[in-house]
């Protein structure tokens, strides 16, 4: 009898230890099969990205294919733009140089003198020479490119019951100045004083003309001694 309460008692013992080890461990489940990664497609660029054109080319003398290689494509749309402006010539971009050269000595002041008009013995405009280019330190000059300024006089000849009774001129002062646009140059005037002479029975045409142009010189003699 105390056999059987022993072989009882181990029965009991080894049931649960059987159940224990059930509990404690669960059966282990296969692992799980990865997912696989999916690659991102690359992302589109914005709408404001600088993307290769034509007159990238044209500009820049950028082809597609390096075009990215020099980082371009990471630039915006603006300033792409504001790249291809700088390097193209804009062709309302002018570049005023005045006056142009001097070829006389320093100090001096050279003026380019043209008289027209009516005065067929050319006496008139011999006059007006003679009393331009007697003003102190003025030298006149053979072509406007030489000037620091000039000097334009159309003679008007006035008659009575047609006889001449003496003449009158108008005048037109400038600056001769190089205006340079989209690197081609060329020469212009800036205008300067417009006037007139109508004293037509005077004898001081010429003399007046000049006091008119020493006036005008007045500035530019101020400048010179700076």
């Amino acid at each position: 009898m105390k056999d059987w309460f022993c072989f009882a008692a181990s029965l009991a013992i080894l049931a649960g230890q059987v159940a224990l080890a059930q509990t404690a461990t669960p059966p282990a489940t296969p692992p799980a099969t990865p997912v696989p990664h999916k690659a991102k497609p690359p992302a589109k660029p914005s709408s404001t990205t600088a993307v290769w054109a034509p007159d990238v080319q044209q500009a820049l003398n950028v082809s597609a294919t390096d075009f990215a290689a020099l980082g371009l494509n990471k630039l915006t749309k603006a300033q792409l733009q504001a790249l291809e402006v700088a390097a193209r010539n804009d062709p309302n971009k002018h570049l005023l140089t005045c006056p142009a050269s001097g070829t006389l000595p320093v100090g001096r002041i050279h003026v380019f003198l043209t008289v027209a008009g009516d005065d067929s013995t050319g006496a008139i405009a011999g006059q007006i020479k003679q009393a331009i280019g007697s003003l102190s330190e003025v030298d006149l000059v053979e072509k406007p490119a030489q000037a620091d300024r000039t000097l334009h006089v159309v003679i008007q000849e006035q008659t009575t019951a047609k006889r001449t009774i003496g003449f009158t001129a108008s005048y037109l002062t400038g600056t001769p100045c190089i205006e340079t646009v989209a690197g081609k140059a060329k020469d212009i005037e800036m205008k300067g004083t417009l006037g007139t002479y109508t004293d037509a029975k005077g004898a001081g045409l010429a003399t007046d003309l000049a006091g008119m142009f020493d006036q005008d010189l007045q500035p530019l003699r101020q400048t010179a001694t700076h």
